[in-house]
C-alpha cells in the first residue's frame, strides 16, 4: 500500500470503512426485520387459534355443528386464513371451512403440546384444545402466565385447527430484504461518491502547497494562504483557496445530510415504536368489548399480587356476571346478546376510578380490579355499578341485571385463593336472586 499513489490511499481508507458498515448494517437490519415479520405472523395465528378455541366450547360440548360451522366461517375471514378445522376429542372432524380438510394423526399431539405446524405449502397450523368450562389458554407460550394454575384437569372436548398461509410474510420478508438492499446500495454510491470528491480536493492540494494540505488535514477547512508570489506560483496560490473553499462547502453539506439522515431515523423509530403499541393493543384487548381481554387481567392480578406481598398494599377484586344471559341469545339472537356486553363494558368503564382495571373475563362474566382498595370501598364502587346496569336501558333487550361476587386480597393469599372467594361471593349472590352484591372474607 505504500506504493499506492497518494489519491488512491485516500480513497482506500475513505470508502473501505464506509462498506464494511453499510454492508453490515443492510444485513442487520434486514435479519432483524424478517424475524420480525415471521414473529408477528406466529403471534396473530396464535391469539386467533386461542379465541377460536375458546369460542368453541359451547359448540363441542353440546355437539351444535351449526355454530360450529358459523365460528369456522367466521374465522376463515382473518386475513391469510386458509382453512378451519373443528374435530372432537377422538380428532374425528365435525366441521370444516377452507382447505384444510386432512388432519394427521400427530395434530393432536401438537395441539395438546401448544407447537405450531409447518403445512406442505407454504403454510402454519395451529391447533389447540378445546376444553369444557376453562377458557383458552396460551399454548403457543407467548406469554408467561406465573405459576398460579388450577390443579384440576379439565374435561377435552376436541380441537380446532387454523391454517395460515404464508404467501404473503414471505413477500413481505422479500420486499423488505429488497429494499434495505437498495438503501445499502444507495448509501454506498453516496459515500462513494463523497469519498471521490473528497480526494479529489485533498490530493490537488497535497501535490502543491504541503504547508496548506496539513492544515486543512487538522479540520481547518477555512484555511486559506496568502496568494501574493505572482506568475504561475500566485496562480496555484489561488487555486488552493479555491479547492479549500469548495473542500469546507462539501463538508457542510455533509452535516446536512448526517443531520437529513438522523431525522429519517427518528422518524422510521417513531413509526416503528406506534406499530409495536398497535400489536401491543390487540394482544392484550378483548375483541367485542374493547376492554382488558383474561390475558392482560391475569398480568395485573399477578403484578398486584406482587406489590401486595412486597409493600403490604391492598387491593379488592369483583367477578360480574350478567343475569340470564343465555335467554338474551336464546330470545333475541347472539347480536343482541353481544350488544349488551358491549353496554355493559362501557358502563362498568365509566363507573370505575382511571387506576382501576377492568375486563372481559369470559363469556358474559367481566372482572373489576380495584387497586390500592380497600373491601369497604370496593363494596361502594360495586354496589354503585351494580345500579348503573340495572337502570340501563339496553337496546331491544330493556334492562338487564348483573350480579357481583367481591372479595380483597389477604396475606398469604394466592391468586386462585382470592379467585376462588369471589366465585363463591358470585355463587351466593346468584342463589340470592340474582342483581346482587356478595362479599366473601375466607
Amino acid at each position: 500500500m505504500k506504493q499506492w499513489r497518494l489519491s488512491h490511499r485516500i480513497l482506500a481508507l475513505a470508502l473501505a470503512p464506509v462498506w464494511i458498515i453499510t454492508i453490515l448494517l443492510t444485513g442487520t437490519v434486514a435479519a432483524v426485520g424478517t424475524t420480525q415479520i415471521d414473529g408477528a405472523l406466529k403471534e396473530r395465528g396464535a391469539l386467533i387459534a386461542r379465541h377460536l378455541s375458546s369460542a368453541c366450547e359451547y359448540g363441542a360440548f353440546s355437539g351444535n355443528r351449526e355454530v360450529l360451522q358459523a365460528l369456522t366461517q367466521a374465522t376463515l375471514k382473518e386475513e391469510d386464513a386458509q382453512g378451519v378445522v373443528v374435530t372432537d376429542a377422538l380428532n374425528n372432524v365435525l366441521v370444516s371451512s377452507g382447505k384444510l380438510d386432512h388432519i394427521e394423526s400427530n395434530f393432536a399431539q401438537s395441539a395438546l403440546k401448544g407447537n405450531v405446524i409447518h403445512g406442505a405449502h407454504s403454510s402454519l397450523i395451529f391447533a389447540t384444545p378445546i376444553y369444557q368450562g376453562t377458557p383458552a389458554t396460551d399454548n403457543f407460550d407467548l406469554i408467561d402466565h406465573g405459576q398460579n394454575v388450577s390443579a384440576s384437569k379439565p374435561k377435552l372436548l376436541g380441537f380446532a385447527y387454523l391454517e395460515l398461509s404464508t404467501v404473503s410474510s414471505q413477500h413481505a420478508k422479500t420486499l423488505f430484504v429488497f429494499i434495505c438492499f437498495l438503501i445499502g446500495v444507495a448509501g454506498t454510491a453516496v459515500a462513494s461518491f463523497f469519498a471521490f470528491r473528497m480526494s479529489r480536493d485533498l490530493t490537488r492540494p497535497l501535490s502543491r502547497l504541503i504547508e496548506g494540505v496539513h492544515n486543512m488535514a487538522k479540520g481547518d477547512f477555512d484555511t486559506r494562504i496568502k496568494a501574493n508570489s505572482g506568475g504561475e506560483l500566485q496562480d496555484l496560490e489561488e487555486g488552493f483557496n479555491l479547492m479549500a473553499a469548495e473542500v469546507e462547502n462539501s463538508h457542510n453539506k455533509m452535516l446536512e445530510v448526517n443531520t437529513n439522515l438522523e431525522y429519517l431515523i427518528a422518524a422510521r423509530t417513531q413509526e416503528l415504536e406506534l406499530k409495536n403499541q398497535d400489536l401491543e393493543y390487540l394482544s392484550n384487548t378483548d375483541r367485542l368489548t374493547g376492554l382488558f381481554n383474561r390475558l392482560k387481567l391475569e398480568t395485573i392480578l399477578e403484578e398486584e399480587h406482587m406489590r401486595s406481598k412486597r409493600y403490604g398494599s391492598q387491593f379488592s377484586i369483583a367477578l360480574i356476571d350478567v343475569d340470564k344471559f343465555k335467554s338474551i341469545n336464546d330470545t333475541f339472537g347472539h347480536s343482541a346478546g353481544d350488544q349488551v356486553l358491549v353496554s355493559i363494558g362501557i358502563i362498568l368503564q365509566e363507573n370505575i376510578r382511571s387506576s382501576d382495571a377492568v375486563g372481559r373475563w369470559g363469556g358474559e362474566e367481566f372482572l373489576v380490579i380495584f387497586r390500592e382498595t380497600s373491601a369497604e370501598d370496593a363494596l361502594v364502587i360495586s354496589e354503585k355499578l351494580r345500579e348503573s346496569i340495572a337502570v340501563h336501558e339496553f337496546h331491544l333487550v330493556g334492562h338487564r341485571t348483573a350480579s357481583f361476587g367481591v372479595t380483597h386480597y389477604r396475606h398469604p393469599d394466592s391468586i386462585l385463593e382470592i379467585m376462588i372467594r369471589a366465585d363463591n361471593a358470585l355463587y351466593e349472590a346468584k342463589n340470592k336472586g340474582r342483581n346482587c352484591v356478595e362479599f366473601q372474607d375466607h
